[in-house]
């Protein structure tokens, strides 16, 4: 790995040299022995911020809660009981339309 770095950190000062030359990247890339498309690549690093890898699988940090299962006979005639990670409760009614819990998670996903 420190092999690695050590290339890349090479590489880099090589970028550098060749863009305060003047030089075109033929010429500067015949005397330094690498190719011109060398130096175009390692200019872009030079130019771009350091990003770190990213986790495969994974776009974004997601925070958990924890969730309490429930059987159908725990919820008193079908009603559905959401508890927010502040403590607060909404009951949603096994008569509410899919629409009204839409709705009802849409103000809740904004509000929180």
């Amino acid at each position: 790995m420190q092999a690695h770095e050590d290339r890349r950190q090479q590489m880099l000062e090589l970028a550098r040299q060749w863009r305060e030359s003047g030089l075109n990247a033929r010429a500067f890339a015949e005397g330094h022995g690498v190719t011109p498309w060398t130096l175009y690549y390692w200019r872009e690093r030079l130019t771009k911020p350091e990003r770190r890898p990213r986790r495969q699988g994974r776009s974004r940090r997601v925070k958990l809660v924890p969730v309490h299962v429930v059987t159908s006979a725990d919820l008193g005639g079908g009603d559905l009981d959401v508890i927010l990670a502040s403590g607060d409760r909404v009951r949603i009614r096994a008569s509410a339309s899919a629409d009204m819990v839409r709705r009802v998670l849409d103000v809740l996903r904004t509000a929180c």
